[in-house]
């Protein structure tokens, strides 16, 4: 699926860009460091120059779900939180090294593209999360895999099994199962 960054140059003057530029704030995070923990009120928008990040929610019986992951050139904030002042109801982890930049929303909000820039995250975000959630509700566990590897190739050699199986909604070992019906289907 198509995410892209948006173009600041597109509405933004050169005193406005120097504006943005200094409310960024670089942050570099090892691999199981959380950016923000479920019940935090992140107050961000975070653009990833380099790394892999995913959103997770854990249950109380320990199970993990991944709400999202988040890669080089993705852009987000916690809409669920900015829209009901609630806090974050998932965590933000690093699964690798990432190299942040960080926009305090207040900051933001100053700025004349704000707007705009605030309407394409709603609208990138609101497109993956139908995507998801029609997979989610129409489609079999095996489906949901393979569009996983249509859709983001590049992830499926980045990101352990137990957590593709967490974004898919299967279980590790269901994931594997159909890991392998699939390599015997390419065989046979």
């Amino acid at each position: 699926m198509d995410r892209p960054q948006f173009s600041l140059e597109r509405v933004m003057n050169e005193q406005e860009a120097e504006r943005l530029l200094s409310f960024a704030r670089s942050l570099t995070l090892a691999p199981k460091s959380c950016l923000w923990h479920a019940g935090e009120s992140p107050d961000l928008l975070v653009r990833v120059e380099q790394g892999l990040l995913r959103a997770k929610v854990v249950l109380a019986d320990g199970r993990e779900y991944i709400k999202e992951f988040y890669w080089e050139g993705d852009e987000f904030i916690d809409f669920h939180h900015q829209l009901s002042g609630e806090p974050a109801r998932y965590s933000v982890e690093a699964l690798e090294p990432c190299r942040l930049q960080l926009f305090s929303l207040s900051s933001l909000r100053t700025l004349s593209c704000w707007p705009d820039w605030y309407h394409h995250l709603l609208a990138v975000q609101l497109r993956i999360k139908e995507e998801k959630e029609l997979l989610l509700l129409t489609e079999s566990p095996q489906a949901r895999y393979q569009h996983f590897l249509q859709s983001f190739p590049a992830l499926n050699a980045r990101v352990p099994d137990h957590q593709i199986a967490a974004y898919l909604g299967i279980s590790p070992i269901s994931l594997s199962r159909i890991r392998k019906r699939l390599k015997d289907l390419n065989q046979g």
